[in-house]
C-alpha cells in the first residue's frame, strides 16, 4: 500500500498564483489552496498539514498576523510555515524569520528551486520528529529503568547511575566492600501458626521496612531468602564509607524491627515478636552479573561473604543480634559501642577472625552498657590469658550489671568447663566452629 503523500497549504488572495502554486507542487504532494488566512485556519481545525506556504500581503490578515496565530496555538505552532512571497526587501524577510517562518521565498520561484527547498524542510522536520519520538521513547525507557533499579538500589544511587552510566560495569569485578546478612529467629514455628495470608502481609511489611533502611543507606539488595536480606555496600557504585553504612543500617533495622513488632502486636497479627541475628563482614569480593546468558543475577562471592553468613548464625551462639568483624570494626571508627567477643575459626577456614558484638550507636550508648562492656572486656582479657577463676568473677559482675546478657553466659560456662578440663597448653584462644 503507497504511503499516502504529504499536505501542504498554500495560502494566497492572488488566484493565479494559487493555480501556479498548485501546478508546481501537486506531482509530488496533495494540495490545498486557500484564498484568505481565515479559510487556512478553517481548513487546520480538520487538518494537519505537513507544510505551510503563506503570503504576506492579503486582505483582512496579512501573513504575518496569521503566523503570529499559528505560533501562539498548542494544535498549530509546530507546523513549519514558508513565507512565499512578492515582497523582496531584506527587513521583510528578517521579520518573517523572526516570527517563526523556517524560510523566506519570493515570487516570482523557480519551480525545481522551490520543490527542494520544500523537500529538504520537510526532510529536516522529519528527522526533528523522529529524534523528539526517540527522546520521548529514552525518557520512557530511563524512567522505567530507574523504577526497576530504585526495586534494588537508593535514589541517590540510581540517579548517579543515570547521570553516568559508564559507573556501572557488569560483568564481575573485585573490590573491598561490606556484606549483610539478616535472618529471623524461628521464623519457621512464627510461619506454622500464621494464615497464609497474614503470613505474606507481615513478611511483606517486614521486608519493607528493612529494605528501606538498606536502599536509605545506599546500600544494594542481592536477594531475598524466605524471610532473609542478604544486601552488600561498596556496589555498584564505590564509596569509601559502606562499613560505616552498613553498621549503620544494622543498628537501625534493629530500631524498626521494635517498631515493627509493636505495629503487629496492637493489630492481633502475631504473638510472639520478631527477632532478628544480623552479620556484617567487609573485605574483598567479587561483585557483577552471575548466571548464564538467559537468566542472570547482579550479586556477590567470596570468603568474606561465606563468612558475612557464619556470622548471622553466630548470634545464635553467643545470644546477640548483631555481629561483625574485626574489618568491618577498624573501618567504622569510634562511632558504635561494640564488644569484642571470640577469634573464631569458621569450618573450612584456615585463619581465625575477631568477632564483635555491635550494639549501638556511640552517641546514644547508655551508661549501663558502656559499664557492661568495659567489665566483660576486663574478664575476656583474663579468660584468654587462661585465668578462668578470676574470669568467672568479672564475667559474673558483667551479669550483675545485665542480668541475662547473652555473651557473659556464654564465657562464664566456658570459665566452669575450662577449670574442670583445662585445654591444652598450646592452646591459642581460638574458638573452633564445627557447622557452617
Amino acid at each position: 500500500m503507497a504511503r499516502e503523500r504529504e499536505l501542504i497549504i498554500l495560502v494566497d488572495d492572488n488566484p493565479a498564483n494559487l493555480q501556479t502554486g498548485k501546478n508546481v507542487l501537486s506531482g509530488r504532494y496533495r494540495v490545498f489552496t486557500v484564498p484568505s488566512a481565515k479559510k487556512m485556519f478553517d481548513i487546520l481545525e480538520k487538518n494537519n498539514p505537513a507544510l505551510i506556504l503563506l503570503d504576506i500581503d492579503m486582505p483582512v490578515m496579512n501573513g504575518y498576523d496569521a503566523i503570529k496565530i499559528l505560533k501562539a496555538e498548542e494544535k498549530t505552532r509546530n507546523i513549519p510555515v514558508i513565507f512565499l512571497t512578492g515582497k523582496t526587501d531584506t527587513d521583510n524577510e528578517l521579520e518573517g524569520l523572526s516570527l517563526g517562518a523556517i524560510d523566506y521565498i519570493t515570487k516570482p520561484f523557480i519551480p525545481p528551486l522551490l520543490l527542494k527547498r520544500i523537500e529538504m524542510h520537510l526532510l529536516v522536520e522529519s528527522q526533528k520528529r523522529t529524534l523528539e519520538l526517540q527522546q520521548q521513547e529514552l525518557k520512557y525507557y530511563n524512567a522505567y529503568l530507574q523504577k526497576a533499579f530504585s526495586t534494588y538500589l537508593s535514589g541517590e544511587v540510581v540517579q548517579d547511575i543515570m547521570t553516568d552510566p559508564a559507573r556501572l560495569q557488569l560483568g564481575g569485578s573485585k573490590r573491598r566492600m561490606t556484606a549483610v546478612f539478616t535472618d529471623i529467629q524461628n521464623f519457621s514455628s512464627i510461619a506454622e501458626k500464621l494464615d497464609p495470608e497474614d503470613l505474606v502481609r507481615i513478611l511483606n511489611i517486614y521486608l519493607t521496612g528493612l529494605s528501606d533502611i538498606i536502599l536509605e543507606q545506599r546500600g544494594t539488595i542481592d536477594k531475598y531468602v524466605g524471610d532473609a536480606v542478604i544486601a552488600f555496600f561498596g556496589a555498584p557504585l564505590e564509596f569509601p564509607d559502606h562499613a560505616l553504612r552498613a553498621c549503620t543500617a544494622a543498628v537501625l533495622m534493629r530500631r524498626k524491627e521494635q517498631e515493627l513488632n509493636r505495629e503487629f502486636h496492637e493489630n492481633g497479627l502475631i504473638s510472639a515478636p520478631l527477632l532478628t541475628r544480623i552479620g556484617v563482614n567487609t573485605g574483598s569480593m567479587v561483585v557483577g552479573n552471575m548466571g548464564s546468558q538467559r537468566k542472570m543475577n547482579y550479586t556477590i562471592m567470596g570468603n568474606a561473604v561465606n563468612i558475612t553468613s557464619r556470622l548471622e548464625g553466630l548470634n545464635k551462639m553467643y545470644g546477640t543480634w548483631i555481629l561483625v568483624s574485626e574489618d568491618t570494626v577498624r573501618e567504622t571508627g569510634d562511632n558504635f559501642l561494640v564488644r569484642r567477643l571470640d577469634r573464631v575459626r569458621p569450618a573450612g577456614f584456615h585463619t581465625s577472625i575477631r568477632v564483635y558484638e555491635l550494639i549501638e550507636f556511640s552517641a546514644v550508648v547508655t551508661e549501663k552498657q558502656r559499664k557492661t562492656v568495659d567489665v566483660f572486656h576486663e574478664a575476656l582479657d583474663l579468660f584468654e590469658g587462661r585465668n578462668w577463676t578470676a574470669a568467672e568473677t568479672v564475667f559474673l559482675q558483667a551479669l550483675d550489671i545485665t542480668p541475662g546478657d547473652g555473651p557473659s553466659k556464654v564465657f562464664l560456662q566456658r570459665c566452669r568447663e575450662n577449670v574442670l578440663n583445662p585445654p591444652p597448653l598450646d592452646w591459642d584462644g581460638v574458638f573452633e566452629l564445627k557447622y557452617k
